[in-house]
C-alpha cells in the first residue's frame, strides 16, 4: 500500500515539476535568445503538454543530441494563447550560439618564419593548437625542398577575423572555406530540459528524506540515479557546445613554394597570354638548367665513384686480354717449335737411309 502511495506521490511531484518548468523554459528561452517571441497556450493544452512531460519522465527521458527544432512553441500562462516561435530578421546575433569552422590552404616562401609566427599569434590571441603535423621534406624524395604543415587551431570566436587577417598578410591564401552552424535552439532546449530535471531531482531529494521504508528509498534512489546521469550527460554536452562556440576551429594547410600561385584575373588578350606564356617558358628553361647544374654538382661524388669503378673494370679486362694474347703467342711458338723439331728428326732419318 505504501509503495502505491509513493508511486502516486512521485507522479504528482513530476506533474508539478513539469508545470513549473514549462514556464521556466519559456522564461529562459526568452532570456537566452533575443529573437524569440514568447507565445502561450490555454489551460487545456497546458495540461496535455505537462502530461506528456510526465510520461517522458516516468519512462526515463533520453535526449537525442542530433535532434534540432525547425520551429518551437513557447507558452505564456498570462495570455492563454499559443504561437510558433520564429527568428526575428532584425535580431542581434550576439546571443546566438554559432559554431564556426574555417579551412584555409596557404603558400609561403619563408616556411620557418610563417610557422613560428602562426604559433605566436595563436598564443597571443588566447587560442591553442589542437593538432599539428609538420613534414620537413625527405632526401629520398628529391633534392628540392617540399616542406608542409597541417595545423588545427582553436581561436577565440571574437578574434577569428583578426587571426585570419594576420595569416593572410604573411602568406598567400589559395583556398578558404568557412562554415557556421546555429545551435541556439538545440542549446536552449537542452538547457531547459536540464533545469526541469534539476527541479525534479530536488523534489526527489526532499522525498527521500521523508521515506519510511527501504523499498521507498530504493525506488526514489533508482529514479535519482537516472536523473543524475541525464543531468551529467547534458552538462557535458553543454560544455562541449560552449567550447565550440567560444573557440572557432581553424584548419591551416601550409605549403612551401618557390613562387606564389598567381591570383585569377580578368580575361586576358591573346597578346597578353602569348607574352606571359613566353616569359614563363624562359623562366622554366632557366630553372631547368639551374636545377640540372645543381643536380650535377650534387651527383659529382657518385659520378667519380662510377668513373673509378669503370676504369678499374676496364684495366682488369685489358690485363686479362693482354695475358690471354701472350698465352696464345707462347702456345703457338711452342707448337711451332715442336713441329720444326719433328721435321728435323724425319730429315735425319732419311739421310741415314
Amino acid at each position: 500500500m505504501k509503495k502505491k502511495l509513493l508511486i502516486i506521490l512521485l507522479t504528482a511531484i513530476t506533474l508539478c515539476t513539469a508545470c513549473a518548468s514549462s514556464n521556466q523554459t519559456a522564461m529562459y528561452a526568452a532570456k537566452s535568445s533575443d529573437f524569440f517571441e514568447a507565445p502561450a497556450m490555454d489551460s487545456t493544452e497546458s495540461v496535455a503538454i505537462n502530461d506528456g512531460y510526465a510520461a517522458d519522465y516516468d519512462s526515463g527521458f533520453s535526449y537525442d543530441e542530433s535532434y534540432e527544432y525547425a520551429e518551437e512553441e513557447l507558452y505564456d500562462s498570462t495570455t492563454g494563447s499559443s504561437s510558433t516561435v520564429e527568428t526575428s530578421e532584425n535580431a542581434s546575433t550576439s546571443n546566438r550560439k554559432l559554431i564556426k569552422d574555417v579551412n584555409i590552404n596557404v603558400e609561403t616562401k619563408d616556411y620557418d618564419s610563417l610557422l613560428a609566427n602562426i604559433d605566436k599569434q595563436i598564443t597571443e590571441l588566447g587560442g591553442y593548437v589542437e593538432y599539428m603535423d609538420v613534414y620537413n621534406g625527405s632526401s629520398y624524395n628529391n633534392y628540392r625542398s617540399s616542406r608542409s604543415a597541417n595545423i588545427t587551431a582553436r581561436i577565440p570566436a571574437a578574434k577569428l577575423d583578426e587571426f585570419l587577417g594576420k595569416v593572410g598578410e604573411e602568406s598567400n591564401i589559395t583556398n578558404k572555406t568557412e562554415s557556421v552552424r546555429d545551435i541556439t535552439l538545440t542549446y536552449v532546449d537542452m538547457e531547459s530540459h536540464k533545469n526541469m530535471l534539476i527541479a525534479e531531482r530536488d523534489h526527489l531529494m526532499e522525498l527521500l528524506e521523508s521515506a519510511e521504508t527501504i523499498e521507498d528509498m530504493i525506488t526514489v534512489e533508482d529514479r535519482l540515479t537516472e536523473i543524475r546521469y541525464q543531468i551529467d550527460s547534458m552538462e557535458s554536452q553543454l560544455r562541449t557546445y560552449d567550447n565550440q562556440v567560444d573557440y572557432s576551429t581553424v584548419n591551416i594547410y601550409i605549403s612551401e613554394v618557390v613562387s606564389y600561385t598567381p591570383a585569377p584575373t580578368v580575361e586576358r588578350t591573346a597578346w597578353e597570354r602569348i607574352s606571359e606564356g613566353f616569359v614563363e617558358s624562359i623562366v622554366d628553361v632557366c630553372d631547368g638548367i639551374k636545377e640540372f647544374c645543381i643536380g650535377f654538382i650534387i651527383a659529382l661524388p657518385y659520378i667519380f665513384v662510377w668513373i673509378v669503378g669503370i676504369a678499374i673494370v676496364i684495366f682488369i679486362l685489358r690485363s686479362i686480354l693482354r695475358m690471354s694474347k701472350k698465352y696464345r703467342n707462347w702456345s703457338d711458338n711452342k707448337r711451332e717449335a715442336r713441329k720444326v723439331k719433328k721435321e728435323a728428326k724425319k730429315a735425319a732419318k732419311l739421310e741415314r737411309k
